[in-house]
């Protein structure tokens, strides 16, 4: 049998519109599946930023627009959409695909909520966020104004309190405290000080530096942790400066933490220091007994009231911590005792005696300097400086050793730390420590001290 070439053109036109139609039937009961899945509002702001396609290889084309919705995807929902395509299509997989030319149709996907639409208000501004998710923490006195001011900074990104930074000792809650407000906009974007340093320092040598200004300065929110870490690095610092002034200038927002208030960033730019300063400046708090209470009744409860007695409870509430890091180390125990069936009586009696006694030493850089200062007899900010006299050595040396080893800080962040040293310093005063008989006495002293807290808090 013999075609005509219009008789083939018009069979393979007819071809294509099957093949089409069913692509198109499978975009369809993928999305609707998908809708089903997909409970949180967040989740579907960042789908509606998505078009969807069935290729000729059977694989769903994800297509975004710029490499932070492709991020964020990645990050929130890809595993969900990998595993609702797999029940339509079980031989395709999901592909991005990026095209800075695609213009996001409206209602691509479905919103089940209904959202209370005001003339002449667009409605982006009434779903660019989720609140819900600050009900997960724990607020009292010692965070109340920070998380306070943390909404504010959601609902109204650049409106008030910019730049917020927020300060407080290691293990309060600042980092918690910002990846809460990551998690309920659906524009921000949390960095750690080691990661902006890396991708800032990457930046410049490999000449595409504008790439990493850009994803910093393509959201509403920018939250950056731990700055203190900046200090004495030049380049970065004025970096951090300028993309302040950019948040400011473009009415966004950006929220900093440190384990030092504004004034004590020595080394800092002064005209950096002023910007923070002109935001607003709250700090954290240890958690107070009231917060601890509320941990450990949500814990109980989670054992239908069978983890600790009113007893041990009422022992418990009475003790006084540092930090979440060392109330999680409590709980943790409480619960693997509960769960070995060994019971929490002795272990909550030998918790009260020994804070009782003094006996539970909170374990941050402060403290290992002070240990340092004391037992040297100079002065901390000796320590830290420059100094290079045997006695103030030393001191540096078995400070830099125990915090290597008593804290959770890297060669770099000690290095910092201690002054902007290198981390080829740090590592020749552990080794100076390791083998000099003088300083294992000294050892041996800080280990017994803080060994009954290591046994008791972090065995879990």
């Amino acid at each position: 049998m013999f075609f005509t070439l219009y008789e083939i053109l018009t069979l393979s036109f007819k071809f294509n519109e099957v093949v089409s139609g069913v692509m198109n039937s499978k975009v369809d009961e993928f999305l609707s599946c998908l809708n089903n899945e997909i409970e949180n509002k967040t989740d579907k702001y960042w789908l509606e930023q998505v078009v969807f396609e069935i290729g000729d290889d059977q694989n769903l084309n994800i297509v975004v627009n710029s490499e932070f919705i492709k991020n964020s995807i990645e990050k929130k929902v890809l595993d969900t959409i990998k595993r609702v395509y797999k029940n339509i299509n079980k031989f395709g997989d999901c592909v991005f695909i990026l095209d800075k030319t695609l213009s996001i149709p409206t209602n691509e996907f479905e919103i089940v909520e209904e959202v209370e639409v005001v003339e002449d208000t667009p409605v982006q501004n009434q779903t660019a966020y989720e609140l819900g998710v600050f009900d997960e923490l724990f607020i009292g006195s010692c965070n109340n104004l920070a998380i306070t001011a943390a909404k504010n900074v959601v609902t109204s990104p650049g409106k008030r309190f910019n730049p917020l930074f927020v300060y407080g000792k290691p293990g309060v809650g600042k980092t918690h405290l910002l990846k809460t407000i990551e998690r309920s906009s659906f524009s921000s974007f949390y960095i750690d000080s080691e990661s902006f340093l890396e991708s800032y320092i990457n930046g410049i040598k490999n000449k595409d530096i504008d790439v990493f200004k850009n994803k910093i300065r393509s959201v509403d929110i920018l939250l950056i942790d731990d700055i203190q870490f900046f200090l004495g690095k030049k380049g970065v610092s004025e970096e951090l400066f300028h993309t302040i002034n950019y948040f400011l200038n473009n009415s966004k927002a950006v929220v900093l933490a440190s384990d030092q208030k504004p004034q004590e960033l020595v080394g800092f730019p002064e005209r950096l220091v002023s910007r923070i300063l002109n935001g607003l400046v709250t700090d954290i708090e240890k958690p107070d007994q009231k917060m601890f209470s509320q941990v450990l009744n949500k814990n109980n409860n989670e054992y239908g009231g069978n983890l600790i007695t009113k007893k041990e409870f009422d022992l418990l509430t009475s003790l006084e911590f540092q930090s979440f890091r060392e109330i999680n180390g409590v709980v943790n125990n409480l619960i693997i005792n509960k769960q070995t069936g060994t019971g929490n009586a002795s272990y909550v009696a030998e918790l009260v005696s020994m804070y009782s006694n003094n006996k539970v030493l909170e374990l941050t850089p402060e403290f290992i300097l002070e240990y340092c200062s004391d037992l040297y007899q100079i002065d901390k900010r000796l320590v830290l400086s420059k100094n290079r006299s045997e006695q103030v050595s030393n001191a540096r040396h078995l400070f830099i050793y125990l915090m290597r080893k008593h804290t959770e800080y890297s060669l770099n962040q000690i290095g910092l730390y201690v002054g902007n040293r290198s981390h080829s310093t740090v590592l020749s005063s552990i080794k100076k420590v390791e083998d000099s008989p003088g300083l294992k006495k000294e050892i041996n002293i800080f280990n017994n001290k803080v060994s009954s807290k290591e046994n008791l808090l972090t065995k879990v």
